[in-house]
Protein backbone atom coordinates (compact mmCIF):
# COMPACT_ATOMS: atom_id res chain seq x y z
CA UNK A 1 0.00 0.00 0.00
CA UNK A 2 2.83 2.12 -0.75
CA UNK A 3 1.73 5.99 -1.57
CA UNK A 4 -1.83 5.36 -1.13
CA UNK A 5 -3.48 7.73 1.42
CA UNK A 6 -5.78 4.52 2.78
CA UNK A 7 -4.15 2.04 4.56
CA UNK A 8 -5.39 -1.68 6.32
CA UNK A 9 -7.30 0.20 9.41
CA UNK A 10 -9.49 2.47 7.02
CA UNK A 11 -10.22 -0.74 5.03
CA UNK A 12 -11.22 -2.80 7.87
CA UNK A 13 -13.14 0.51 8.97
CA UNK A 14 -15.11 0.24 5.96
CA UNK A 15 -15.90 -3.91 7.01
CA UNK A 16 -17.55 -2.85 9.93
CA UNK A 17 -19.26 0.00 9.24
CA UNK A 18 -20.81 -2.47 5.87
CA UNK A 19 -23.06 -3.89 9.05
CA UNK A 20 -25.49 -0.79 8.43
CA UNK A 21 -25.15 -0.99 5.02
CA UNK A 22 -29.28 -1.46 4.87
CA UNK A 23 -30.30 0.55 7.70
CA UNK A 24 -31.69 3.44 5.82
CA UNK A 25 -32.81 0.88 2.98
CA UNK A 26 -35.43 3.45 1.30
CA UNK A 27 -37.31 2.61 -2.00
CA UNK A 28 -36.77 4.94 -4.13
CA UNK A 29 -32.39 4.28 -4.21
CA UNK A 30 -32.64 1.10 -2.73
CA UNK A 31 -29.01 1.15 -0.37
CA UNK A 32 -27.26 4.55 -1.97
CA UNK A 33 -27.50 5.92 1.60
CA UNK A 34 -26.42 2.93 3.64
CA UNK A 35 -23.80 2.66 0.82
CA UNK A 36 -22.75 6.28 1.24
CA UNK A 37 -22.80 5.61 5.28
CA UNK A 38 -19.90 3.35 4.88
CA UNK A 39 -17.59 4.85 2.81
CA UNK A 40 -17.83 8.18 4.79
CA UNK A 41 -14.43 8.10 6.56
CA UNK A 42 -12.47 7.52 3.40
CA UNK A 43 -14.12 10.30 1.72
CA UNK A 44 -13.37 12.92 4.24
CA UNK A 45 -10.17 11.16 4.14
CA UNK A 46 -9.25 11.63 0.40
CA UNK A 47 -11.71 15.10 0.05
CA UNK A 48 -10.29 17.56 2.88
CA UNK A 49 -11.60 20.65 1.12
CA UNK A 50 -15.48 20.65 1.88
CA UNK A 51 -16.69 21.57 -1.66
CA UNK A 52 -15.04 18.22 -3.06
CA UNK A 53 -16.18 16.45 -0.02
CA UNK A 54 -19.77 17.20 -0.84
CA UNK A 55 -19.79 16.38 -4.28
CA UNK A 56 -18.37 13.26 -3.72
CA UNK A 57 -21.56 12.76 -0.73
CA UNK A 58 -23.93 13.56 -3.62
CA UNK A 59 -21.91 10.87 -5.97
CA UNK A 60 -22.83 8.40 -3.82
CA UNK A 61 -26.55 9.09 -2.98
CA UNK A 62 -27.17 8.06 -6.79
CA UNK A 63 -29.30 4.96 -6.84
CA UNK A 64 -27.53 1.34 -5.81
CA UNK A 65 -28.44 -2.12 -4.80
CA UNK A 66 -26.73 -5.18 -4.72
CA UNK A 67 -26.54 -8.09 -2.31
CA UNK A 68 -25.58 -6.65 1.41
CA UNK A 69 -22.33 -9.20 1.90
CA UNK A 70 -21.15 -8.68 -1.54
CA UNK A 71 -21.52 -5.50 -1.78
CA UNK A 72 -18.58 -5.19 0.47
CA UNK A 73 -16.02 -5.77 -2.78
CA UNK A 74 -17.73 -2.54 -4.64
CA UNK A 75 -17.14 -0.91 -1.30
CA UNK A 76 -13.88 -1.68 -1.67
CA UNK A 77 -13.24 -0.94 -5.81
CA UNK A 78 -14.83 2.03 -5.14
CA UNK A 79 -12.87 3.17 -2.33
CA UNK A 80 -9.90 2.72 -4.32
CA UNK A 81 -11.33 4.72 -7.64
CA UNK A 82 -11.89 7.46 -5.33
CA UNK A 83 -8.48 7.40 -3.83
CA UNK A 84 -7.34 7.76 -7.89
CA UNK A 85 -9.52 10.50 -8.61
CA UNK A 86 -8.69 12.19 -5.73
CA UNK A 87 -4.92 11.87 -6.09
CA UNK A 88 -4.39 12.13 -9.76
CA UNK A 89 -7.31 13.01 -11.06
CA UNK A 90 -6.94 9.72 -13.74
CA UNK A 91 -10.34 8.41 -12.72
CA UNK A 92 -14.09 10.64 -13.33
CA UNK A 93 -16.85 10.63 -11.27
CA UNK A 94 -19.17 8.98 -14.44
CA UNK A 95 -16.89 5.61 -14.38
CA UNK A 96 -17.42 5.26 -10.54
CA UNK A 97 -21.04 5.32 -11.23
CA UNK A 98 -20.81 3.05 -13.93
CA UNK A 99 -18.78 0.52 -12.10
CA UNK A 100 -21.69 0.61 -9.27
CA UNK A 101 -24.34 0.53 -11.57
CA UNK A 102 -22.82 -2.32 -13.99
CA UNK A 103 -21.15 -4.87 -10.89
CA UNK A 104 -24.04 -4.44 -8.23
CA UNK A 105 -26.72 -6.15 -9.88
CA UNK A 106 -24.07 -8.79 -10.95
CA UNK A 107 -22.79 -9.11 -7.47
CA UNK A 108 -26.71 -9.00 -6.14
CA UNK A 109 -26.67 -12.08 -8.32
CA UNK A 110 -23.98 -13.92 -7.09
CA UNK A 111 -25.07 -13.12 -3.67
CA UNK A 112 -28.35 -14.07 -3.89
CA UNK A 113 -27.62 -17.42 -5.54
CA UNK A 114 -25.09 -18.35 -2.70
CA UNK A 115 -26.30 -17.03 0.26
CA UNK A 116 -30.58 -16.96 0.32
CA UNK A 117 -30.44 -20.12 -2.69
CA UNK A 118 -28.07 -22.19 -0.94
CA UNK A 119 -25.53 -21.47 1.92
CA UNK A 120 -28.54 -20.62 4.15
CA UNK A 121 -30.80 -23.43 3.83
CA UNK A 122 -27.97 -26.10 4.03
CA UNK A 123 -26.73 -24.23 7.46
CA UNK A 124 -30.21 -24.58 8.54
CA UNK A 125 -30.47 -28.14 7.39
CA UNK A 126 -27.70 -29.28 9.31
CA UNK A 127 -28.83 -27.20 12.51
CA UNK A 128 -32.32 -29.52 12.03
CA UNK A 129 -30.40 -32.46 11.72
CA UNK A 130 -28.69 -31.87 15.10
CA UNK A 131 -32.41 -31.48 16.72
CA UNK A 132 -33.69 -34.38 15.15
CA UNK A 133 -31.17 -36.64 16.12
CA UNK A 134 -30.79 -35.65 19.92
CA UNK A 135 -34.93 -35.14 20.00
CA UNK A 136 -35.72 -35.28 23.29
CA UNK A 137 -31.78 -34.60 24.95
CA UNK A 138 -31.43 -31.04 25.67
CA UNK A 139 -27.61 -32.29 26.05
CA UNK A 140 -27.59 -32.05 22.60
CA UNK A 141 -30.29 -30.57 20.72
CA UNK A 142 -28.95 -27.25 21.90
CA UNK A 143 -26.00 -27.62 19.76
CA UNK A 144 -28.55 -27.06 16.50
CA UNK A 145 -28.25 -23.23 16.58
CA UNK A 146 -25.52 -22.90 17.54
CA UNK A 147 -23.79 -24.92 14.67
CA UNK A 148 -26.36 -22.86 12.49
CA UNK A 149 -24.97 -19.10 13.92
CA UNK A 150 -21.40 -20.63 13.13
CA UNK A 151 -21.35 -22.12 9.75
CA UNK A 152 -23.76 -19.49 8.48
CA UNK A 153 -21.46 -16.54 10.07
CA UNK A 154 -18.45 -18.07 9.51
CA UNK A 155 -18.95 -17.53 5.51
CA UNK A 156 -20.59 -14.35 5.80
CA UNK A 157 -18.06 -12.71 8.10
CA UNK A 158 -15.40 -14.04 5.59
CA UNK A 159 -17.40 -12.40 2.39
CA UNK A 160 -17.56 -9.09 4.40
CA UNK A 161 -13.88 -8.43 5.25
CA UNK A 162 -12.23 -10.21 1.89
CA UNK A 163 -14.91 -8.72 -0.60
CA UNK A 164 -13.56 -4.84 0.87
CA UNK A 165 -9.44 -5.88 0.70
CA UNK A 166 -9.67 -7.44 -2.14
CA UNK A 167 -12.00 -5.12 -3.91
CA UNK A 168 -9.43 -2.34 -3.26
CA UNK A 169 -6.48 -4.22 -4.27
CA UNK A 170 -7.85 -5.66 -7.73
CA UNK A 171 -10.62 -3.23 -8.49
CA UNK A 172 -12.70 -4.61 -11.69
CA UNK A 173 -10.04 -7.24 -11.63
CA UNK A 174 -11.64 -9.33 -8.59
CA UNK A 175 -14.45 -10.39 -10.87
CA UNK A 176 -11.49 -12.63 -12.51
CA UNK A 177 -11.08 -13.90 -9.11
CA UNK A 178 -14.69 -14.25 -8.48
CA UNK A 179 -14.30 -17.43 -10.90
CA UNK A 180 -11.33 -19.44 -9.22
CA UNK A 181 -12.67 -18.81 -5.62
CA UNK A 182 -14.68 -21.61 -3.93
CA UNK A 183 -18.05 -19.11 -4.02
CA UNK A 184 -19.91 -21.34 -7.09
CA UNK A 185 -18.72 -24.89 -6.07
CA UNK A 186 -20.41 -23.88 -2.49
CA UNK A 187 -23.27 -23.40 -4.30
CA UNK A 188 -23.04 -26.94 -5.85
CA UNK A 189 -21.23 -28.83 -3.05
CA UNK A 190 -24.16 -27.59 -0.28
CA UNK A 191 -26.97 -28.66 -2.56
CA UNK A 192 -25.01 -32.35 -2.53
CA UNK A 193 -24.18 -32.44 1.00
CA UNK A 194 -28.25 -31.23 1.90
CA UNK A 195 -29.72 -33.93 0.37
CA UNK A 196 -26.93 -35.99 1.90
CA UNK A 197 -28.03 -35.13 5.46
CA UNK A 198 -31.56 -35.14 4.84
CA UNK A 199 -31.46 -39.14 3.22
CA UNK A 200 -29.21 -39.94 6.72
CA UNK A 201 -31.42 -38.10 8.90
CA UNK A 202 -34.48 -40.31 7.23
CA UNK A 203 -32.84 -42.95 8.11
CA UNK A 204 -32.12 -42.07 11.50
CA UNK A 205 -35.80 -41.51 12.21
CA UNK A 206 -36.73 -44.38 10.25
CA UNK A 207 -34.72 -46.53 13.05
CA UNK A 208 -35.87 -45.10 16.22
CA UNK A 209 -38.29 -47.27 18.61
CA UNK A 210 -41.09 -46.93 16.11
CA UNK A 211 -43.23 -50.16 15.31
CA UNK A 212 -42.81 -51.48 12.07
CA UNK A 213 -46.36 -49.51 10.81
CA UNK A 214 -45.12 -46.40 11.63
CA UNK A 215 -41.75 -46.83 10.20
CA UNK A 216 -43.74 -47.39 7.06
CA UNK A 217 -46.06 -44.61 6.97
CA UNK A 218 -42.25 -42.26 7.26
CA UNK A 219 -41.02 -44.16 4.64
CA UNK A 220 -44.02 -43.50 2.41
CA UNK A 221 -44.06 -39.73 3.50
CA UNK A 222 -40.23 -39.22 3.22
CA UNK A 223 -40.40 -41.03 -0.43
CA UNK A 224 -43.48 -38.50 -1.19
CA UNK A 225 -41.38 -35.46 -0.79
CA UNK A 226 -38.70 -36.57 -3.08
CA UNK A 227 -40.89 -37.50 -5.86
CA UNK A 228 -42.53 -34.23 -5.99
CA UNK A 229 -39.33 -32.34 -5.59
CA UNK A 230 -38.60 -34.46 -8.69
CA UNK A 231 -41.70 -33.32 -10.15
CA UNK A 232 -40.64 -29.90 -9.80
CA UNK A 233 -42.99 -28.84 -7.31
CA UNK A 234 -41.74 -25.58 -5.65
CA UNK A 235 -39.94 -25.30 -1.58
CA UNK A 236 -43.03 -23.34 -0.89
CA UNK A 237 -45.80 -25.52 -2.15
CA UNK A 238 -44.15 -28.26 -0.15
CA UNK A 239 -43.58 -26.30 3.04
CA UNK A 240 -47.60 -25.87 2.99
CA UNK A 241 -48.19 -29.61 1.99
CA UNK A 242 -46.50 -30.93 4.89
CA UNK A 243 -48.33 -28.06 7.14
CA UNK A 244 -51.09 -29.24 5.96
CA UNK A 245 -50.46 -32.91 6.31
CA UNK A 246 -49.08 -32.30 9.74
CA UNK A 247 -52.42 -30.88 10.92
CA UNK A 248 -54.55 -33.91 9.27
CA UNK A 249 -52.62 -36.02 11.03
CA UNK A 250 -52.79 -34.46 14.46
CA UNK A 251 -56.41 -34.07 14.17
CA UNK A 252 -56.74 -37.86 13.17
CA UNK A 253 -54.13 -39.07 15.52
Amino acid sequence: MRNRIINKLDLYLLCWRSFCLQAVWNFERMQNLGFLYILVPVLDKLYPEKEKRIQSYRRHLEFFNSHPYFANVLVGIVARLEEEMAKEGEVKSEEISAVKMSMGGAFGGIGDSLFWGAWRPFTALVACVLVIIFLGKWEGAWLGPVIFLFLYNFLHFHTRFKGVLEGYEKKTKVVRLLKKMYYLRTIWSSHVVGLTLVLLTGLVVLFRDWEAIERLYFLAFFLSIILLNRWRISAARLLYLLIGISCVGGYIF
